[in-house]
């Protein structure tokens, strides 16, 4: 923090006073006169340095304001610059370097495709970005999955290894007894599976690469008007590619959640015996 000039006059003539001393000489300040030299010598480098001091004070807030405002490559900010990436079928989007910050020449919002996005990171310098385009969720064609990793690694940090990942989403296959109020069997199964759909959609967005819980699945299940109680029998979750993972067998809780590998997850078309049956009370 700058000094005053009064300050700065006291040491400088506390300083001169000891310099001369040093060499025999005393110097006695409280007899100088209003118009001695070396009084007005002292308070005219009091007072440069005084301006000096403030000025370096407004310069190191200038900085610290910067600095603060800076984000570092966390996740949370590589999640919010991976949604500016931009694709074009047709026009390529070339990243240019517009005074030290990587940009894109013009910004056009119709161009951003990312819609979901979750960053995580188990080995220390390698970066795991999972992503997801349109709504709901579907994973990115190869041109545009080329261009993100192009994307980040052109804006992340040097010596990180990025990796952008974008497969087709988990399923998840439900078994369940729904016992509903018997005036509502016109619609009871449409507004079922339309609230498993939204819970499983709202679950991917808002938490994307989350875990879906099945005991928030059983409450949008029971949340449905009509519906008096419902009983999960079997529940099994699938990756894209990969063998099914069984959650509830038999009634029996197996996992009480499902973390999706792809980052979201969509219920599977009944097949065998995960089907829903629907019962009038």
């Amino acid at each position: 923090m700058a000094r005053t000039v009064s300050d700065i006059q006291t040491q400088i003539i506390g300083q001169l006073v000891a310099n001369f001393s040093a060499v025999g000489i005393t110097v006695d300040p409280t007899k100088w006169s209003k118009r001695n030299m070396l009084q007005l010598l002292c308070f005219t480098f009091a007072t440069c340095a005084a301006y000096l001091e403030q000025l370096m004070d407004v310069m190191k807030a200038s900085i610290e304001t910067v600095a603060s405002q800076s984000a570092a490559a966390s996740p949370l900010w590589i999640q919010a610059q991976m949604f500016n990436c931009q694709y074009s079928s047709t026009v390529p989007q070339i990243l240019q370097m517009i005074g030290t910050i990587p940009q894109y020449p013009v910004v056009d919002p119709t161009l951003l495709f990312i819609t979901g996005c979750s960053v995580s990171s188990v080995t220390p310098n390698i970066v795991t970005i999972k992503v997801a385009t349109g709504n709901p969720f579907t994973a990115l064609s190869a041109p545009q999955l080329a261009a993100a990793q192009g994307f980040i690694n052109l804006i992340g940090t040097a010596g990180v290894q990025y990796t952008v990942v974008s497969q087709a989403a988990d399923t998840i296959d439900i078994n369940a007894n729904v016992y509903y109020q018997g005036q509502y069997s016109s619609i009871i199964t449409a507004t079922v599976l339309a609230a498993i759909d939204s819970f499983l959609q709202n679950a991917s967005v808002t938490n994307f690469d989350g875990s879906v819980k099945l005991s928030e699945l059983e409450a949008a299940i029971l949340a449905v008007t009509g519906v008096n109680d419902v009983e999960l029998l079997n529940v099994q979750a699938t990756a894209y590619g990969s063998s099914p993972v069984a959650l509830i067998t038999s009634k029996l809780a197996i996992m009480r959640q499902w973390f999706p590998v792809s980052g979201y997850v969509v219920r599977n078309a009944p097949t065998g015996i995960f089907v829903i049956n629907y019962i009038a009370q």
